[in-house]
This record gives C-alpha cells, structure tokens and sequence, in this order.
C-alpha cells in the first residue's frame, strides 16, 4: 500500500456524502414506469443531474451527457484520493475502450463515435497514436498489445484479435498494479470480473461451435477459475458446469444467467447477474472507515447508475415495456 489508511479520512467522508445523492432503486423504479423518454429526462432534471440533463435539447444525445458526467466523477475522485494512481488503475479499461474502437474503425472501415474521454491517455493522442502507430505514451503492456494488434491483424485479418488482445493485456496490467499496490481489495475486484469474462466467453465460444484451443486462446489468465477448470465444460452440456460451479462463490449467477441464456439466447440476464455481482462484492467495503474501499465501490456504484440510466432512455425511446426494461436495471449500490 503506498500511504497509510488513515491518509483516506478526508476521501472517505466526501464519498460518504456523495453516496447520499446516489439514485436508489425507488428512483428507477419510477423511471422505468415513466411514460415516455421525455418524463424520464423531467425525472432527472429533478435529481443530482439536474444541471447536466436540463441543457439537453434533444433526447437522442444523452450519450454526450453520460461521458461528461463519467469524466467529471473520475476527476472529481482523482481530487480527493491521497493516492491519485489508484483512479489512473480504474481509468486504464477506458484506454483499452478507446483502442478497440480506433482499431475496428481502422481495420474494419466501422466509423464510431464511441470514444469515452476518460481514460490515462487523452482521447486526440490515443486517435493519433492508432493512425500513426505511435504507443509510446500507453504503459508498457498496452503499447506492446497494441503493437501485436497490427502485426497480428495484418497476417490473419482477423478482428477477434483485437479484442483478445487488449483485453489480456489490459488485466495483466491491472493485476499487476494492484499487486504492487498491495490492495488485496482491489486485486480481489479484478479476479471477479476475469472470472466472469471467462464464463461468458466459454459460453459463447460453445454457441458459436469453437473448441477447446479458441477458448485457450481467449482464456484470460489469473483468476480464481482456472483453464482446467472451465475448459473441461467445452465438448460438454452447458448444464454441466452449473453443476460443476455449484459449490463455487458463482454458483446462483450460473445457474440463474446460463440457464436463462440457454431459454433466450441472450447473454443480457447473465451480463446483468455479473454487474450485480460485482456490486455485491464492492458493497463489502462500503463502510470501511480508511482506505481505497469505499472509493473504489463508489466509482463501480456511478458507473452502473450511468449504466442504468442509459439502458432506461434506449429502452423509453425505442417503447420497450416496462418489464423488458427492468430485468435489465442492474441493482442500485444504496
């Protein structure tokens, strides 16, 4: 840990007044049952996003104001943590965001306005650095994984790549920063959701009718469920590994996210189980009275209450039911 626990009392206490304005389920509740997406936008220009939402003009840009506010929360945290390298970790998967995006729309002719101005390297350098091949600002496991992205895609055209990729070297890096960081709470957020990653793209991997050497290649390494483990379930019936796991701390999420996934084909009830895991563990460190917890649970908490509210107005302006609307709302963090 670079500084002691202590040095957290001032962050801890405007995090605990900042949790006060959290939407709470209630709040979503009577948005979901609003009866269009311009009662939703009234509702929030009612609440903490009062400022932001009332200068929207036209509905369908919501999204400005969501990357907005996310960027204002990382700066705000970044504020008030006596160890800013703990919101430069957070920010790293934005980086890894905004890569994938610049190399699809590079490689695969897509145009995308889905850049996120959050994370470690401004949103122009990163645009600049994909068109001129240039990654020496990204930290050294992200330059090299972006450096093997174009040899790679260059050889076999092949966009899964991109993904893979990033995504391995995005998680070596976080383990590794948390690791030097010696916050076990943090390390124990980042095996979660390789764990979870890991489910879902075994799963996919199966409906898609790859074997056992994709799923290795897609593996994501250092977590708690290991290659052997997962693996196994390959050439077997999905329901097999519900049984497997039903010991593990995923038992309900896979008996409950597989199962419906296999009903639906569709990973969104398993993709909100996963969310609403993760909340579940960050809530174990909420009142902590020192230390990085309750800023790292706050950060997850806004980010599934942007999450929320995106999911909301998509659903209200393209007349989703209510119903379809809120088994998606992943669960509020107060």
């Amino acid at each position: 840990m670079p500084i002691d626990d202590t040095a957290y009392a001032y962050a801890v206490g405007r995090i605990r007044a900042l949790e006060a304005r959290l939407l709470d389920q209630n709040r979503f509740d009577r948005m979901i049952d609003a009866s269009s997406a311009e009662e939703v936008l009234k509702m929030l220009t009612e609440s903490e996003y009062a400022s932001s939402f009332g200068e929207l003009s036209n509905i369908h840009d919501f999204e400005t104001i969501l990357s907005s506010e996310l960027r204002h929360i990382f700066d705000l945290l970044e504020t008030i943590t006596p160890w800013p390298e703990l919101i430069a970790i957070m920010a790293l998967r934005y980086d890894v965001h905004n890569l994938k995006v610049l190399f699809k729309a590079r490689y695969l002719d897509i145009k995308s306005n889905l850049l996120i101005p959050v994370g470690t390297c401004p949103t122009g350098k990163m645009v600049q650095a994909v068109a001129e091949d240039d990654f020496r600002d990204l930290p050294d496991r992200l330059r090299i994984a972006a450096e093997k992205v174009n040899e790679d895609f260059l050889v076999n055209h092949d966009p899964q790549v991109i993904d893979l990729i990033l995504d391995q070297a995005l998680f070596e890096e976080l383990i590794s920063r948390a690791e030097k960081a010696n916050v076990p709470f943090l390390k124990g957020l980042f095996i979660r959701q390789i764990d979870l990653i890991n489910l879902k793209t075994l799963v996919r991997v199966k409906n898609m009718g790859f074997g056992r050497e994709f799923f290795k290649k897609a593996f994501l390494p250092n977590g708690n469920l290991s290659f052997d483990q997962l693996g196994g379930s390959i050439d077997e019936p999905l329901e097999s590994l519900i049984v497997q796991l039903g010991m593990t701390e995923y038992a309900t999420l896979v008996d409950e996210g597989i199962r419906d996934w296999l009903d639906r084909g569709t990973a969104s009830r398993f993709e909100k189980l996963a969310d609403d895991y993760i909340t579940a563990y960050l809530k174990k460190g909420k009142w902590m009275p020192f230390g990085p917890e309750p800023l790292i649970g706050y950060l997850w908490a806004k980010e599934v209450e942007l999450k929320n509210i995106r999911l909301i107005l998509v659903g209200k302006i393209n007349k989703l039911p209510a119903e379809a609307i809120r088994e998606r709302i992943r669960d509020a963090y107060i």
